[in-house]
């Protein structure tokens, strides 16, 4: 009867047991089904008020909403979530279920609500992010309405409201830019800031959201690398905003330019390691045909995975600034590297084979698995600045960089710069390329033979 007068009672009960560590008895969830009202039209602040303090609790959350979710308590508040429940995710990086994974990425947030103005938004906007997953068509999109429908039942004002839709329809928009983009070009800023229609707040709220989504995904997801690319560009985005000046192109540091010196003396590759926090690697090499094929081949022969490459040509020589991070163990002798790359460079080593035979040592084993998806080369113009964007979707493989790049290097391509994002299983490689003349303009007949190549490379 009480449950029956107090529309909120269902979620004090959830958020008392999250605060207290206690879990709710199973007579009292039983009886709580049996009788508690279901919340379809705009909510009472107080269930609102609930509602945040339960989604608040971190991790405690997880084990409230399961026993909610077993009684139909959940699905009765959310109706929107029977899409997601115990929906399989699409690719190996996620460990969770979508509906338990949302659950995680809240429990998430909650470690982060005192670096936003409003946390409330976030906590929702996290447990809401994927809600579209499951329905067809693109998830954000579909997320976006759905997201808005829950925040206009849950009572919010309608400004915020639209700020909730906003958050799922473009919670992958940092991510991606910052993985997939050069940070050091103004247009890569613009675009994120027009997105947004300068929203500070929404940037805000997308950056926590970031965060709370690759660490609830799995190990790894969240990394060093990716927290140092989302801030960079989040903290490039509020200068834009702000009026101020956007830092121009890094110059060569130091260390490139003394490896510059040094094989411009002798002939000879360098290689400088550097164990930061991503870790970086220094390549410099003559200035050929195929230099940033075997660079990346050979980073790839000792078990270094590359997320970022900056190219650069001081005189005659090429260098090439890697992020990488190993994939076994820790970071490789630099003697090594110069030692296989000189090989490499003057015939001696054959990477082709080399690689195919780490990649069948590292093959793995056990029954049979599901061929990969074909690899997809995707265009996108006037996301640059004097360059184009190849976008390449493929199955990781070890060398995947180092084929790739020397498709493009016999394509003629001019690269300027280089970003992987690997998700499980899954790769995204993404290349600014200039056309003839430095131009960014690539003509239809040269886009088809660079994608034709690039597809071969990556699919054999």
């Amino acid at each position: 009867a009480s449950a029956a007068r107090d529309p909120a009672l269902v979620l004090r009960v959830a958020a008392t047991a999250a605060r207290t560590g206690m879990p709710v008895a199973a007579g009292t969830l039983h009886r709580l089904a049996d009788t508690a009202p279901e919340l379809r039209t705009a909510w009472p602040h107080s269930a609102r008020t609930e509602l945040l303090s339960l989604l608040g609790t971190g991790r405690p959350l997880v084990d409230v909403v399961e026993a909610l979710d077993r009684t139909g308590l959940w699905g009765r508040l959310l109706p929107e979530w029977g899409a997601v429940r115990d929906l399989p995710p699409r690719d190996r990086a996620h460990v969770w279920t979508v509906d338990r994974h949302l659950v995680e990425a809240c429990a998430q947030a909650a470690r982060l609500t005192t670096r936003v103005a409003r946390p409330d938004l976030l906590l929702v906007g996290a447990l809401l992010h994927d809600i579209g997953k499951g329905r067809g068509g693109d998830h954000s999109e579909v997320g976006e309405s759905l997201a808005v429908q829950v925040g206009q039942r849950l009572g919010f004002p309608d400004a915020d409201v639209a700020v909730l839709g906003r958050m799922v329809r473009h919670h992958l928009l940092l991510p991606h830019t910052a993985t997939r983009r050069d940070l050091e070009d103004p247009a890569t800023v613009t675009r994120v800031v027009e997105t947004l229609d300068g929203d500070v707040l929404l940037l805000e709220l997308l950056e926590a959201l970031a965060e709370a989504d690759a660490l609830a995904t799995g190990p790894g997801v969240w990394s060093p690398w990716k927290r140092t690319l989302i801030h960079d560009l989040a903290n490039r985005c509020r200068a834009l905003l702000a009026g101020k000046s956007l830092p121009g192109p890094t110059p060569p540091t130091a260390a490139a330019t003394e490896l510059a010196g040094a094989v411009e003396a002798d002939g000879r590759p360098q290689v400088l390691l550097d164990p930061g926090d991503p870790a970086g690697a220094v390549v410099a090499v003559p200035d050929r045909h195929g230099s940033l094929a075997a660079a990346a081949g050979v980073l790839a022969l000792h078990s270094l995975e590359v997320h970022a490459a900056e190219l650069a040509t001081l005189g005659g020589v090429a260098v090439f600034t890697f992020t990488v991070s190993p994939r076994f163990g820790g970071l490789p002798d630099p003697a090594l590297l110069r030692s296989d790359l000189g090989r490499v460079l003057d015939g001696t080593l054959r990477l082709p084979e080399a690689l195919a035979r780490k990649e069948r040592d590292y093959a793995p084993r056990g029954p049979a698995v599901e061929p990969p998806a074909p690899p997809r080369v995707l265009w996108f113009d006037d996301e640059a600045t004097g360059a184009v964007v190849l976008e390449l979707r493929a199955t990781d493989r070890i060398g995947l960089l180092h084929r790739v790049a020397t498709a493009l290097e016999d394509c003629g391509a001019d690269v300027r710069w280089a970003r992987a994002s690997t998700l499980g299983a899954s790769v995204v490689d993404a290349f600014g390329l200039g056309g003839a003349g430095g131009e960014g303009a690539l003509g239809r007949a040269e886009r088809q033979r660079i994608e034709m190549a690039v597809l071969a490379a990556a699919a054999g």
